[in-house]
């Protein structure tokens, strides 16, 4: 079984070029365990270190993968080894795919009885899987229950007094520490306060807002009472009133409040604003003072929400600066009840365009979508999230029309080239994916989307090779790239590497330049390789005196390929001369004396 698109250059552009390797090592030591497909989804179990294995899920359509997942802790970008280890099974293993049906499939030819047996059942041997189960049981009776009431109902008032006690505590428990230890704590500590808003995530969602008020003006009193005693140089504390602000905001449009608890609700939110607004900390509550002031009777909201206006403009007089934060909220409350003809009014009236034409991707207007899509899109990021949504859809077609508009807006084109370049080559549309895939080098250089271009280019590669290459000599002459020392380096251009080093490269850069160059270049080799030397050693940075050596290693090296050993012994003989009091470094030198 192949995926559509997949292939070396497609694995290489979703990763780390070092998780790549990883990963083609672990297919080579046949660490893929297994990999089963059901219907469009992949699940293989791939072995890691100390014996452990970890679970890869992969979702692909007729355009390619869609989703890859993995059990292991892996979170720093792309995907990790072991979904790469798993796909190059598929890709040069097909046949050792094992096929099965989906599950859906399976439970269609049980019985009520024989479902709830099977459910019974497993439920007993996992105690996870029955505290899952009672979960979602309860979320699907409050989903019902809520459908049916006309109106918003006030629950029983939780006691917030043990959140108050919770953020003073954790905002208190850098107190015994000495200052420039404390510094380092205060990120820390800010996220477990942010984590506390997650308590308030699951009443806004569950339509408690009144018990989500309650919450919030816990965190915030004690937070606003308490943050400025922490070191806030890197401004870590600060940001925190911005999410705050926005939890406000939604609590605020969700809660069931008259006319008198909201304006109560406003000045308290006043109030904390002018004592934090001493600080520098300006304005974070005014979107959030807005929605407590307005609510959803705003005349001007409610002829939007209506459609009964024209103009892209839902406010008495000119928008205040918060008016874009305020209509993403609102369209979020909006689509959470399910009232999609009133979000598709305020959207439109608002000018939330990129809302507006996936809504109605969402709800199967797809004619509609694509038509205002490509009439009323002005970013390639907006035809992406439109495409996206077309084709978790199944609308291949017409994702591939939004996209291929995308390419031709003005603006950032790096996360909409690749994924259309994928798109259009799964539905055999070569010269689109050839183009995307140039786009893509040209908005995020790399090697991974070098080699895609490679692959697609075909015959045409080499006129496409010498396009990409100028448009690499061309890039920030300031300071070399990683992409071309890897491009460079790939095609064995080492002149066009050094001159990308010469002005200011990395330390890793410069390293792996040196090396390519020796037998090619070794008199440049020699003067970079001593001039690096002698930085290490002419201060005494003894701590540093290993990568001197190594630095006198490739100088070595430079000068035998030159046919200049006397010369390199001399150079020797000289380090040996006027350093030789530092003692660390004679010892290590020692190793020279053998060859």
């Amino acid at each position: 079984m192949t995926i559509p698109t997949l292939s070396k250059a497609t694995l290489r552009g979703q990763t780390t070029a070092q998780s790549f390797e990883r990963g083609w090592c672990y297919y080579r030591e046949s660490r893929v365990i297994s990999v089963v497909r059901r219907g469009d989804v992949l699940q293989a179990e791939v072995e890691g270190g100390q014996y452990q294995a970890y679970r890869v899920r992969v979702r692909f359509d007729e355009g390619g993968v869609t989703e890859a997942l993995c059990s292991c802790p892996y979170s720093w970008g792309g995907w990790c080894k072991h979904i790469v280890a798993a796909l190059l099974v598929c890709l040069h293993e097909p046949e050792s795919v094992e096929v099965r049906p989906e599950l859906k499939e399976l439970l269609d030819e049980l019985g009520r009885e024989q479902l709830l047996g099977l459910l019974l059942q497993l439920a007993e041997g996992d105690s996870d899987l029955a505290d899952e189960i009672e979960g979602q049981v309860a979320l699907l009776h409050s989903v019902e229950g809520a459908s049916q009431d006309a109106a918003p109902r006030r629950r029983t008032a939780i006691d917030p007094r043990p959140i108050r006690r919770q953020v003073s505590a954790i905002l208190h428990s850098l107190d015994r520490m000495r200052p420039s230890e404390a510094y380092w704590h205060v990120g820390s500590i800010v996220d477990q306060v942010r984590q506390m808003l997650d308590q308030v995530w699951v009443s806004i969602e569950a339509g408690d807002g009144w018990n989500a008020l309650l919450i919030l003006e816990a965190i915030t009193d004690e937070y606003v009472v308490s943050w400025f005693y922490l070191d806030d140089s890197d401004g870590y504390a600060g940001a925190f009133f911005a999410d705050l602000g926005e939890v406000w905001t939604e609590a605020a449009l969700v809660a069931d409040l008259t006319a008198k608890e909201r304006e109560e609700w406003a000045q308290k939110l006043t109030a904390w604003q002018e004592e934090i607004g001493d600080y520098g900390i300006d304005d974070v509550f005014d979107p959030a003072q807005a929605a407590f002031l307005h609510g959803w009777d705003y005349p001007p909201l409610q002829r939007a929400l209506q459609d009964e206006i024209t103009e892209q403009i839902v406010w008495e007089e000119e928008s205040p600066w918060y008016a874009d934060k305020l209509a993403l909220v609102w369209l979020r409350v909006l689509e959470r009840e399910g009232r999609y003809r009133e979000y598709l009014n305020l959207a439109r009236a608002e000018g939330q365009l990129e809302q507006y034409v996936t809504m109605l991707a969402r709800l199967d207007r797809v004619e509609e979508a694509v038509e205002e899509g490509l009439k009323y899109l002005s970013d390639p990021n907006q035809a992406l999230a439109l495409a996206k949504v077309l084709r978790e859809r199944g609308e291949l077609a017409p994702a591939l029309q939004i996209a291929r508009h995308g390419l031709t807006l003005e603006g950032s084109k790096g996360s909409l080239a690749p994924w259309l370049s994928d798109l259009a080559d799964a539905m055999h549309k070569s010269a689109l994916a050839l183009k995307a895939a140039a786009v893509a080098f040209r908005a995020s250089p790399s090697l991974s989307a070098y080699l895609r271009v490679q692959e697609l280019a075909g015959d045409a590669w080499s006129e496409r090779r010498e396009e990409l290459l100028a448009h690499l000599r061309l890039q920030n002459a300031f300071r070399a790239t990683g992409a071309q020392v890897d491009v460079f380096l790939y095609e064995g251009l080492v002149d066009d590497a050094i001159a990308a080093v010469e002005t200011n490269a990395s330390y890793e850069q410069l390293e792996r330049v040196v090396e390519a160059a020796i037998e090619p270049h070794p008199d440049w080799v020699i003067r970079v390789a001593c001039q690096q030397t002698e930085r290490i050693i002419e201060p005494g940075k003894a701590k540093h005196y290993h990568h001197a050596v190594d630095w006198l290693d490739r100088a070595r090296r430079a000068y035998e390929a030159a046919g200049r050993a006397e010369e390199w012994q001399a150079y020797l003989r000289d380090i040996r001369t006027r350093h030789s009091r530092k003692h660390k470094l004679m010892g290590m030198l020692e190793r020279f004396r053998r060859r």
